[in-house]
């Protein structure tokens, strides 16, 4: 058994002339994520390692994370950012099959895309909370039966919990 954290990056900003790959996070982006490291530290979600976009929106929420987690193991593979719901698929299989407990951050639509590709399982309202929407630093965290991510599949996974941000937990902006 392993377990599967998909994370969308927290709130981002447009600033006039920012090229996408650059844009960084809002004040409230920065609270919610690290509110979300404090929720994830109290649930006991702690990932082995982390396979994150390499967009600075992406690593400003992997930064914020790690305030309360602690550093964890991280790849930044380009194939990540601005993606396809197969490439996340196809990077995630490649991750050391002794890693038990794996994050994912990358952008939408492909990162909603793939937490729906990968559930199979779960209650009817968090299933439906799954298929409904996906804001900003949203975590999906699946439960998923198998000795290696090499075997990962679609659909075959336990959707364990699935939380919010502005609805499950918010940061306070400081």
């Amino acid at each position: 058994m392993r377990t599967l954290f998909i994370l969308r990056h927290a709130q981002a900003a447009s600033p006039a002339g920012t090229e996408d790959l650059h844009r960084p996070l809002t004040a409230q982006g920065m609270a919610d994520a690290r509110a979300l490291g404090k929720l994830m530290k109290a649930k006991m979600y702690k990932p082995d390692f982390v396979v994150c976009s390499p967009a600075r929106r992406a690593q400003q929420t992997y930064r914020r994370l790690a305030e309360t987690l602690g550093d964890m193991p991280m790849t930044s593979p380009s194939s990540v950012y601005y993606t396809t719901v197969s490439n996340l698929y196809e990077e995630l299989k490649k991750v050391d099959g002794n890693v038990r407990n794996l994050l994912l951050i990358s952008h939408n639509p492909s990162i909603h895309g793939f937490a729906k590709f990968l559930a199979g399982l779960g209650t009817d309202d968090s299933m439906l909370r799954l298929n409904a929407e996906y804001r900003e630093c949203t975590l999906t965290v699946l439960q998923c039966p198998i000795d290696g991510w090499a075997t990962l599949m679609p659909n075959e996974n336990d959707l364990a919990d699935l939380l919010i941000a502005g609805r499950d937990f918010e940061g306070k902006v400081e």
